[in-house]
C-alpha cells in the first residue's frame, strides 16, 4: 500500500518509509526502488527541460501535466497496476521532491505479497473505486478549469451522473491531490498526482497549484 501523506509526501510498502517532499534525488530514487518491485530510468521522448521553453509560463504548465524533463528526476516505478513517476521544483527548488505522479496502468503487473500495491488516502483505495465514489469522499474537490461544470454535491441523492469532471480533472487543494484522465471508457481516474505544499519554485510565473494561471501551455516547443 502507498499511503498519501498530504505536505508530507508517500508513505512506501516493503519498509521503504516515507518518500518526503523536499527529498534530493538519490534519497527519493534510493526510498522508491526499495519499495517497487521494478524501477527504471524512463525515456521522455519530445519533453523539453526548462531551459528549453520560451518563457516560464510554458514551462510551469509542462511541470503541472508531468511533461517537463528532469534529468536528475528520470525515474519510473512500477507497481501492481500503476506506476509512479518523480519531479522536483521548478526555478530555485530544482533540487527537491515537490511532485509524485500515480499513473494507471493498461496492462496490470501482477504483484503478491507485500509489494503488491493500491495507492491510499484516509483508508480510500484511489484507483480502486469509481471517479463518483472516491469524489464522494474527498474534501472540497472542484474542477481544474473554472468554466467547468461545478461537481455533483456528494450529499444529494441519486446517481451523480457521468460527467464527474471527465473532461478537465479536479482538483483537492486541501489535500494538494489532483485528479484526472478519467475517460469514458474506465469508471475510475487514470492519474492522480500529489503536490507539496506552496509553490515549488514557481512563484514567479503565478500562484496557480494545480493550473497554469498565466495561460502557460505545455506543448509549446513539442507540438508547435
Amino acid at each position: 500500500m502507498l499511503e498519501l501523506l498530504p505536505g508530507t509526501g508517500v508513505a512506501l510498502p516493503g519498509g521503504a518509509g516515507v518518500l518526503r517532499f523536499g527529498a534530493g534525488p538519490d534519497e527519493a530514487r534510493a526510498r522508491l526502488s526499495a519499495a517497487a518491485p521494478e524501477t527504471y530510468g524512463g525515456l521522455q521522448c519530445g519533453a523539453l527541460t526548462l531551459a528549453d521553453y520560451p518563457e516560464p509560463r510554458h514551462a510551469h504548465a509542462a511541470w503541472l501535466d508531468g511533461l517537463l524533463f528532469q534529468p536528475e528526476w528520470n525515474t519510473v516505478a512500477l507497481f501492481d497496476g500503476f506506476q509512479v513517476t518523480l519531479a522536483a521544483g521548478g526555478p530555485g527548488a530544482a533540487d527537491r521532491l515537490a511532485r509524485v505522479e500515480f499513473r494507471r496502468m493498461t496492462a496490470p503487473r501482477p504483484v503478491s505479497g507485500e509489494r503488491a500495491a493500491c495507492v491510499v488516502w484516509d483508508g480510500v483505495d484511489l484507483f480502486g473505486h469509481s471517479a463518483e465514489e472516491v469524489l464522494s469522499v474527498l474534501p472540497e474537490a472542484v474542477p481544474l478549469l473554472p468554466e467547468a461544470a461545478p461537481l455533483p454535491d456528494p450529499a444529494a441523492s441519486g446517481p451523480t451522473g457521468p460527467a464527474v469532471g471527465a473532461d478537465v480533472g479536479v482538483a483537492v487543494p486541501r489535500l494538494g491531490l489532483r485528479l484526472d484522465e478519467h475517460g469514458s471508457g474506465s469508471p475510475g481516474w487514470g492519474r492522480l498526482t500529489l503536490t507539496a505544499d506552496g509553490s515549488a519554485g514557481w512563484s514567479g510565473c503565478c500562484p496557480g497549484r494545480f493550473c497554469c494561471e498565466a495561460g502557460g501551455d505545455g506543448l509549446v516547443g513539442i507540438l508547435y
